[in-house]
């Protein structure tokens, strides 16, 4: 099951917000290292302040990882998607400091952003650590390198929200068991940058939901997992321009959609609709299968987040092959994936992916000619 996407938290419609009134254009911030990004001179087009990191995301927790397969991924990535950075997913160290070299050496900024779902602060935290000393390793060699605390840990940490897996504390997050999750939060967070900070001299930042009220003060960057749906779609623009209050630099650490008829209303939930009961699983009938919709999708919040000013932007994501194409509908578990390519059933054997029209609209988007 896609564990990294977004679950629909029942009872949080009041809190899952991101900006409510518009507020006014960001201060002048200069956070650490942030204007290091190859390509940055180019971040300005047609006119339209562009974004100056445009990027995927990359998850290395996969059943197949091969190290041939991974560096042709980055190096496609960044010479056929035209990003200029990456942020790369992962709870193993050595996988995590793979990829990082691979983008390292294609010229990439590098966000690490450490998952360890499920486990408690105290080892997450350990985790979080071990990853911003190989940060460090990397960034005295390659000024551009990032980090994030983790990803929607009031979900996906256990100890912030009652319940033992991640389904649970996202459907306790409403009601009286979840009282407090924010404060919680940001005590976490508190203590994980304090941890962090005297080991990696790099941007910090963490990939918030949009029912956490993260306190930014001692982050260098804004980071958000902002997914336009039905629910959210009339107040997108409004939410993302919202996000500048905090006067640090913006950066839409996931956005994403599937590639079906009516994904772009679900946005982030749109993985939902695979039977994982089933073996093999089954999306039910009815759904049919629509590469124009993930790349409509995509094109349009990125002219949201140019026209707002966002420093960076990351599609989620660049390649799952744990859900591959299949002619067969009931079996095409990449309809119901965010992926920029597709792989099939060989992809095992030779690590082959091919890209989607989304890719196609990214990587012209992302062009620096474009």
């Amino acid at each position: 099951m896609a564990v990294g996407r977004r679950v629909v938290v029942a009872g949080v419609a009041a809190v899952a917000v991101v900006g409510g009134a518009a507020v006014g254009r960001p201060k002048e911030t200069r956070a650490r290292g942030i204007a290091w990004v190859r390509g940055e001179e180019d971040a300005r087009r047609g006119g339209r302040a562009g974004l100056a990191q445009r990027g995927v995301n990359y998850d290395t927790v996969r059943e197949v990882w091969k190290a041939a397969f991974v560096r042709r991924e980055i190096r496609a990535i960044r010479r056929d998607l035209h990003c200029n950075a990456v942020i790369l997913l992962g709870d193993d160290l050595r996988r995590l400091e793979f990829a990082a070299r691979c983008a390292a050496d294609e010229g990439l900024f590098v966000w690490f952003e450490p998952r360890q779902f499920d486990k408690d602060a105290a080892r997450t935290l350990a985790f979080v650590r071990s990853v911003a000393r190989m940060a460090e390793r990397l960034r005295r060699r390659h000024p551009g390198v990032g980090m994030s605390m983790g990803c929607e840990l009031t979900i996906f940490m256990d100890g912030l929200v009652p319940g033992k897996t991640w389904e649970e504390r996202g459907a306790n997050l409403g009601t009286p068991a979840g009282k407090g999750y924010n404060e919680r939060l940001n005590a976490f967070l508190v203590r994980a940058h304090d941890a962090v900070r005297p080991l990696f001299g790099g941007q910090l930042t963490y990939t918030s939901g949009v029912w956490e009220s993260v306190e930014w003060r001692k982050f260098d960057v804004v980071g958000v997992d902002l997914y336009r749906d039905a629910s959210n779609e009339a107040s997108y623009r409004r939410d993302v321009r919202a996000l500048h209050r905090f006067g640090k630099p913006v950066v839409i650490t996931e956005f994403g959609c599937c590639t079906y008829r009516g994904a772009e209303k679900r946005g982030g939930d749109g993985f939902s609709i695979v039977d994982w009961t089933q073996d093999p699983p089954v999306v039910p009938d009815g759904y049919v299968r629509d590469e124009r919709v993930q790349s409509r999708y995509l094109g349009e919040l990125l002219d949201v987040f140019e026209d707002e000013g966002v420093h960076g932007a990351f599609v989620y994501n660049f390649i799952n092959p744990d859900t591959p194409y299949s002619p067969d509908p009931r079996h095409d578990l990449d309809m119901a994936g965010f992926s920029l390519v597709r792989v099939g059933a060989d992809y095992a054997r030779t690590g082959r992916f091919e890209a989607k029209d989304a890719f196609r609209v990214v990587a012209r988007r992302f062009s620096p000619r474009s």
